[in-house]
């Protein structure tokens, strides 16, 4: 596995770099009993409880993701919606807005005392500001299209006005055909497609080694085409924070702070669904758990393994699973090599159509059944 002990030092995700509708449409299907997820912002998984499972395990090697996914959950456990809006600077809202506000809810939780801390010293730091864009990654891909900006202006916002898809369908078809117009989404491309910015801006020397065929630029140009012609522009949030360089519009807000959903996550968590976070790899602790699990979301950690582990993991993730587990897989940009999967069934074609849907498209999504 690349060595990312670099990048597992500061806060990476804020809001998080996955669309969670994919799992959990499936948590929906098959009602997991015991999850077992990788953090991140701790808005990839807490949506999960919304379907009502026993538990939910949370692993990350960064504390600060463990934090975040903490202060996410005691808010989701105790404060309405609209509060948890305010909060975090979700659209209706700004992260500029509502200081007073975010600084007596902040006052009013129950935090561990480290996290207390963490998230103190950082407010104190942001003068109050709302934590969606605070991570590394949105950092990074807000940083690209505010700068974008300042050569082109507003012109391209207009891309957010449609609430018809023919209607954006016949707006891109022509413009897209005009080099003048295909400046800014082409300088998006330029840098969201470029491995040696990345690298050196948020990946700290971990960035995925890529073995899939066609250039950066090239895959990307295919995410974009294919997230144009599937939903509305400001129903996106990842089309939004890359050309507006924030989150503008509510209907694109991410599945977390969906009304139905976070209603629903809230109620499992004030009648007994239990999270556990911890800080630890998903390798060593599937060999360490006696815990068994019925659905894992394994975010694109595994584009990350070589030799042995990208071989070898789904054969120590058997250790903690239970018969029929559904394990789902992304890969982005590296399709794990050579992997043994024996006793796994792989299920993927059944949720093309799903995966079709996915708000970000920068995934290839792999299901698995533990046959057991």
């Amino acid at each position: 596995m690349t060595d990312g002990k670099n990048y597992f030092q500061s806060l990476n995700y804020s809001i998080a770099n996955e669309d969670v509708s994919f799992e959990l449409s499936i948590c929906r299907q098959h009602k997991p009993k015991k999850i077992l997820a990788i953090c991140g912002s701790g808005a990839r998984f807490l949506p999960l409880a919304s379907t009502q499972p026993q538990r939910i395990t949370a692993l990350d090697l960064a504390p600060q993701q463990l934090a975040l996914a903490e202060l996410r959950e005691v808010m989701m456990k105790k404060v309405p919606l609209d509060d948890y809006l305010k909060f975090f600077g979700y659209p209706p809202y700004d992260t500029d807005q509502h200081k007073e506000e975010r600084q007596t809810i902040f006052q009013s939780l129950a935090l561990q005392p480290a996290t207390r801390e963490y998230f103190l010293n950082l407010f104190i730091k942001l003068q109050w500001q709302g934590l969606l864009y605070q991570g590394r990654w949105e950092k990074t891909f807000i940083a690209i299209p505010k700068l974008l900006r300042k050569w082109v202006g507003t012109r391209y916002d207009a891309i957010f006005n449609f609430q018809d898809q023919k209607q954006q369908d016949e707006f891109f078809t022509k413009k897209l055909r005009d080099p003048l117009w295909k400046l800014l989404p082409g300088a998006v491309l330029f840098f969201i497609g470029n491995a040696t910015f990345f690298n050196a801006v948020l990946y700290r020397g971990s960035f995925v080694r890529k073995n899939i065929s066609g250039s950066y630029l090239d895959f990307y140009s295919g995410v974009f085409r294919r997230l144009f012609a599937n939903g509305l522009t400001r129903e996106n949030f990842f089309l939004q924070i890359c050309f507006l360089g924030k989150l503008k519009f509510p209907e694109g807000n991410p599945p977390e702070v969906h009304a139905a959903i976070y209603a629903a996550s809230q109620e499992a968590l004030q009648q007994g669904t239990q999270i556990d976070r911890i800080q630890n790899d998903v390798l060593n602790f599937a060999q360490e758990t006696s815990e068994r699990y019925d659905f894992v979301s394994l975010s694109n950690v595994p584009s990350y393994f070589s030799g042995p582990p990208e071989q070898n993991y789904l054969q120590v993730l058997a250790k903690c699973l239970n018969p029929n587990a559904l394990v789902v897989v992304r890969c982005y940009l590296r399709i794990p090599e050579n992997t043994d999967t024996q006793g796994y069934e792989d299920l993927s074609a059944q949720y093309q159509e799903l995966a079709a849907k996915e708000k970000m498209q920068v995934y290839r999504i792999i299901v698995y059944k533990f046959k057991g």
